[in-house]
């Protein structure tokens, strides 16, 4: 789930320049990397960066990898600009994990759903933890971790394991995402970029843009037109403007897993929001490598939503029931 107007929600080329494979020598892909030139690196003026996303149902009109098409974009393209502010520096880009956790069916209370492909809070958890430990004990000191999917569960685990990290290992890690949707300087931009596309009553009309609807499908067009469903334009509107509304809408049968008015989207205005976090996340970057200490600045979440706290945990349970069934068979399997 990404959106434009995160700061009160759950959460988020026309031709647009790829910026998938960046071809400045100082920014290296870890994978393509042979372990003594990681060695090499210097570990003062060395940063990696996480991209996170998600396999999630994004309604009848867009791909399920929509929220990881985005993270992906946006690495690339911080990368590209952070090299730029900082020469003397190595930037490393880590493979992308696809996988994170809860997806937007579970506002309709389905945990289970053909589009949505997730994984465990407490496995997202580890798995950031685990990654970011072993680069901390390699003795790298610059981890930002950024993420596509804006479920608040998924913010709260890539969060606890960013500070795991930096409280144990003495480094910075930074979920630069969570603090690009907390950042209230960066978040009132948005106003102005939904302004230079929309009338005040379109926008006033789009209810919480939360998941698959105008900001989404306007990021697709932007960046994935081909595997945008040309039925997008003439999907009815879904809005809701409180987090009950949106919980009715997504309750009733047949909901097709998308909110809001993705038929009034625009490549345009897809290619302004792309920018914006591009340049707000690429902002909080630099402010950090320049000595501004961000570790207790304001994240999003920074805590469960008590209105969405009844749906989440009834997912979180359903999580646990799994990891128990699993924790059984363990327990009682057949040599073999």
């Amino acid at each position: 789930m990404r959106a434009l107007h995160y700061i009160a929600l759950l959460c988020v080329l026309g031709t647009v320049p790829s910026l998938a494979q960046p071809r400045d020598s100082r920014i290296r892909k870890l994978e393509e990397l042979a372990w003594p030139q990681i060695d090499a690196l210097d570990r003062e003026r060395t940063m990696f960066i996480l991209p996170i996303g998600m396999l999630e149902e994004h309604g009848p009109h867009l791909p399920v990898g929509s929220d990881t098409f985005g993270v992906e974009y946006e690495a690339a393209g911080v990368s590209t600009k952070v090299s730029a502010a900082l020469p003397q520096w190595r930037v490393v880009m880590m493979p992308t994990i696809h996988y994170g956790e809860t997806g937007a069916n579970v506002i309709g209370g389905v945990f289970v759903h053909p589009g949505t492909y997730g994984i465990r809070h407490s496995t997202l958890r580890s798995l950031v933890a685990d990654l970011g430990a072993q680069l901390a004990q390699n003795g790298f000191k610059w981890i930002f971790v950024l993420t596509g999917h804006a479920s608040p569960s998924h913010g709260i685990a890539v969060n606890d394991g960013c500070d795991f990290v930096s409280e144990t290992f003495k480094v910075s890690m930074l979920h630069v995402s969570g603090l690009f949707r907390a950042d209230a300087a960066i978040q009132s931009r948005a106003r102005a970029i939904a302004a230079k596309h929309f009338s005040a009553a379109e926008i006033a009309a789009f209810g919480l843009d939360v998941h698959a609807g105008v900001a989404e499908t306007s990021v697709n067009l932007a960046l994935q037109p081909l595997l945008v469903h040309r039925g997008y334009k003439s999907l009815p509107p879904q809005a809701g403007r409180t987090f009950e509304e949106l919980q009715t809408i997504a309750t009733r049968p047949g909901w097709q897993g998308y909110l809001s008015t993705p038929s009034k989207a625009t490549a345009a205005y897809g290619r302004d929001i792309e920018v914006w976090w591009v340049d707000g996340l690429t902002e909080l970057v630099l402010r950090t490598i320049r000595g501004e200490n961000l570790l207790n600045a304001p994240r999003a979440p920074a805590q469960l939503d008590p209105g969405r706290a009844g749906v989440l945990e009834r997912a979180l349970q359903d999580e646990r029931e799994f990891e128990a069934k699993l924790d059984a068979w363990l327990a009682h399997r057949r040599p073999r």
